[in-house]
């Protein structure tokens, strides 16, 4: 219940007249059949008094005027509402997505690794503006449908305390059972929702651009349109299920209460008879009852399952805000003035994934020294891409200590370390802007580079990355819109991608880099002569700091560099090379000394991968 009036102290604050006016609306249609009731018995014992003395307009007059402005009330809403109805989803839609928006952004990134979180989320904000504006209007429908019956019953019991009593008697066991239909269905059409998003996206895979060469290639369409067929058979029968039983409900219902109606006009032909109910007011009672029976048995159903459907979302919307939110997640970047990295230590580092037991790092401990470049090798799976996650402060539940220059990681102000690390990960982002941009955004604050670019930098930067024959082959230039968002957007090819998401990290300040295996698309040889660019751009001879300094203020800054790579012919590059397996550092050295140990596991990999690097 708690959860119900928070929900609609929200939608009152985001869109008070759209909430009130549905409100007001709601509580006018449900008195409106007693004022049809009342103004139908009127007319027709006015009618019935003058019978024999003549007929005058002036006497029917008003009740004529009351059901002629109901007519009229019922004919124009709708389209009101219908207005009311969009321009309210557009409010809301501005005002909870940037919210809900916001939240994620602030969410520990174990939940974004998480598919149960994913599937929460999803569920919670795939739609949230009509999630919450379609809630709304249950409330509404559920208070009108509960006033129009209080008020009904309020004009039956005067004439016969028996007819409300069966009323009651009755109404509240459907209530009930619609209710428990609701919740029912509700379980069902989550299911059918998961079904949904799964379904929808080998859409995906089947139209978009991104897979159309793959498509073609190797013209596995048949084979995904099978999948998709089944699964949209499948969640079709799911939401048939509910289609089903919620019709059963609301059939079962109407029967019962014509039944109930039947009964009320038998129970209430005594009171008329007395004279304690007049011909017209009985009338006029029996044609409310019936309009409200027709009206219950097909909104009824709808209305309960919409308040199990409100109430399990606003369940879900619950544990989403209740997610543990990480602290400083949106600061920007911020500098700690004079730092240069000297040391980066893993002492005694453990750490297994939430909800998993195996641990991926065990008592794993090494130290890496400043203005170095050092590599991290190891097979599949053995925990390489984890040290980022844990050195960049992605995770924090780990056992052990990371120390950066001595101090805790975790005394680290999150907004430094966005500061501290730049990396380019395996799944690097395309974004589609324009060139300049994509690299400009890697400093962390991209308006104000977009107004004060470093051009010398810059330049340096895609001179190094051998980047100017691509640019000079782009129709505007660096100012050309990239991607496919643009009509002029133009694609650029993998290993052209890869060097912007690099020229990216070369941009930004951050003194330590990290190369998360973002050349893991390339083949052997072409890896290798992206390090060896990244490497000539970064170590030998790349933009001074008089450059980078000219635009940013602050003293020079040396590098630290981490490669992550299973694949050795890159790893030669590094001043240092990191060996990990077992959970921890097996082996740590240049690439000569590691190559002479006779059983290392280094040696081992490299001498497996050589034909991959020689002519």
């Amino acid at each position: 219940m708690k959860s119900l009036e928070k929900f609609l102290q929200e939608v009152l604050k985001m869109i008070p007249f759209h909430a009130i006016y549905l409100m007001a609306v709601a509580l006018i249609n449900a008195f409106l059949p007693t004022a049809q009731t009342l103004a139908i018995a009127e007319f027709v014992n006015r009618v019935e008094g003058a019978y024999g003395c003549g007929l005058e307009v002036h006497m029917v007059l008003g009740p004529l005027i009351i059901l002629l402005g109901i007519v009229i009330f019922k004919q124009m809403i709708p389209s009101a509402t219908n207005l009311i109805n969009i321009s309210a989803q557009n409010h809301l839609k501005t005002a909870l997505r940037n919210r809900f928006m916001q939240k994620q952004a602030l969410l520990q990134y174990r939940y974004i690794e998480d598919n149960e979180s994913c599937a929460l989320i999803y569920r919670v904000c795939g739609d949230v503006e009509n999630r919450f504006w379609s809630g709304y209007r249950t409330v509404c429908n559920g208070i009108e449908l509960v006033v129009k019956c209080v008020a009904l019953m309020s004009i039956v019991m005067q004439a016969s305390m028996l007819s409300g009593a069966a009323i009651l008697l009755v109404s509240v066991p459907l209530f009930y059972l619609a209710h428990k239909t609701g919740r029912q269905n509700y379980v069902l059409q989550k299911d059918a929702v998961e079904i949904k998003r799964r379904y929808q996206y080998l859409a995906a895979i089947l139209s978009d651009r991104d897979h159309a060469k793959e498509r073609t290639m190797f013209g596995y369409s048949e084979q995904i349109a099978k999948e998709y067929d089944r699964l949209s058979d499948y969640a079709n029968q799911k939401e048939a299920v509910i289609e089903k039983k919620r019709y059963a409900n609301m059939k079962s219902g109407s029967l019962t209460m014509v039944m109930l109606a039947v009964i009320i006009m038998l129970l209430l032909l005594p009171a008329l008879g007395s004279g304690k109910l007049s011909n017209g007011l009985y009338v006029g009672l029996v044609t409310s009852i019936l309009n409200l029976i027709q009206g219950m048995s097909w909104n009824l159903a709808g209305i309960m399952q919409g308040a199990a459907d409100l109430n399990a979302y606003l369940h879900d919307v619950s544990v989403f805000q209740g997610m543990e939110e990480k602290e400083d997640a949106d600061a920007e970047p911020l500098k700690i003035p004079g730092f240069q990295v000297e040391t980066i230590e893993f002492r005694n580092v453990s750490f297994r994934y939430p909800g998993r037991e195996a641990y991926v790092l065990k008592d794993c401990s090494f130290v890496l020294q400043g203005n170095k470049c050092y590599a991290v090798v190891g097979k599949n799976g053995a925990g390489k891409s984890t040290l980022t996650k844990l050195l960049t402060g992605l995770y924090e539940d780990y056992q052990g200590q990371i120390l950066i220059n001595g101090k805790d990681l975790r005394e680290y102000r999150y907004g430094e370390l966005k500061w501290m690390f730049s990396v380019v990960f395996q799944d690097f982002a395309r974004y589609a802007m324009s060139f300049r941009e994509n690299i400009l955004v890697g400093n962390g604050t991209m308006n104000e580079e977009a107004q004060h670019p470093n051009t010398q930098l810059f330049a340096q930067i895609i001179k190094k990355l051998e980047l100017e024959p691509c640019v000079r082959e782009l129709p505007h230039g660096a100012d050309s819109n990239l991607g496919k968002l643009d009509r002029d957007g133009v694609d650029l090819s993998g290993g052209q991608w890869q060097k912007l998401a690099i020229a990216r990290l070369l941009y930004s300040e951050a003194p330590i880099n990290f190369l998360d295996e973002p050349t893991a698309a390339l083949d052997p040889k072409g890896e290798a002569k992206v390090y060896e660019l990244f490497r000539q751009a970064i170590m030998e001879g790349g933009p001074s700091m008089e450059e980078r300094s000219s635009i940013k203020d602050g003293p020079s800054i040396d590098k630290l560099t981490i490669l992550i790579t299973h694949r050795l012919g890159a790893a030669r590059m590094a001043d240092e090379i990191l060996v990990l397996d077992q959970k921890r550092i097996v082996e740590q050295g240049t690439h000569k000394t590691l190559m002479q140990l006779k059983n290392g596991l280094y040696r081992e990999m490299f001498e497996s991968q050589r034909c991959w690097y020689e002519a």
